[in-house]
């Protein structure tokens, strides 16, 4: 939990190769399926339409900023997909993004282009060995917070 509280399950964390601020292309933050509901236990949710048409965004807070993300793109893959990458030109981009839209189980009414920021929350699942469940967001709207 926030405020250093100890939690048995640890946290919910960004991953090591992405810039702390969210500027990359592609940040991916990382969480466990608790079976008690907590951390990313709800992301299984987008496996359905219905999920997603109830829960199509989430507001991201951080201590310098609110983001809006605009999920687009939701599917269970295997830790050696693409699901993951960090580095791209700009023709892998807006490759990758084609690539992890057509995965989907749901359809969004929305797509990111190639000038956005994407933002990935990863959990497992276990429909197969190493099998991993992502929800791809983009962000749709970025209030900066000033420092006071």
């Amino acid at each position: 939990m926030a405020m250093s509280s100890f939690n048995g399950a640890g946290c919910i964390f960004l991953d090591a190769y992405c810039a702390s601020d969210f500027s990359d292309r592609h940040s991916i933050l990382y969480g466990h399926h608790m079976n008690d509901g907590s951390m990313f236990y709800d992301l299984m949710g987008y496996k359905d339409q219905s999920f997603y048409e109830e829960h199509p965004v989430a507001l991201f807070v951080t201590p310098t900023a609110y983001y809006k993300i605009q999920f687009f793109s939701g599917y269970v893959a295997h830790i050696t997909e693409n699901a993951w990458k960090l580095r791209f030109n700009e023709d892998e981009y807006t490759g990758w993004l084609n690539e992890i839209q057509s995965k989907s189980c749901f359809q969004a009414d929305c797509a990111p282009s190639s000038e956005d920021i994407v933002i990935t929350l990863s959990t497992c699942t276990y429909e197969f060995a190493s099998a991993r469940f992502v929800l791809h967001g983009y962000v749709s709207e970025l209030i900066t917070l000033e420092n006071k």
